[in-house]
C-alpha cells in the first residue's frame, strides 16, 4: 500500500517548506510539495502542489488550506 510521507526542506529561503515523498513498495519517489509561500502585501498562506507527472484522475493537481495538516489532507484526497 502506498504511504506519503513529509521530508524538510533545507534551505535559507524555505522557512517551513517539505518535499511530499510516496513510498510504494519500498521505492521513495517525491511527488508534491507543502509548504508556506509569502502573497501579495506580505500575507502567508500554506499551499499543496503535485508537481511530478503521476498518473492521476481528473483532479485539482495544487491548492490551498488552513495549514500544514489540512494541506496534506487535501494532498492525500488528490
Amino acid at each position: 500500500m502506498p504511504d506519503l510521507y513529509l521530508r524538510k526542506v533545507i534551505h535559507p529561503q524555505a522557512r517551513d517548506n517539505y518535499r511530499v515523498i510516496l513510498k510504494n513498495d519500498g521505492v521513495d519517489i517525491e511527488i508534491g510539495s507543502v509548504g508556506v509561500q509569502q502573497g501579495s502585501a506580505g500575507t502567508e498562506h500554506w499551499t499543496w502542489a503535485i508537481d511530478t507527472v503521476v498518473p492521476m484522475r481528473d483532479i485539482a493537481a495544487q491548492g490551498c488550506g488552513r495549514d500544514r495538516e489540512d494541506c496534506i489532507r487535501q494532498f492525500r484526497a488528490a
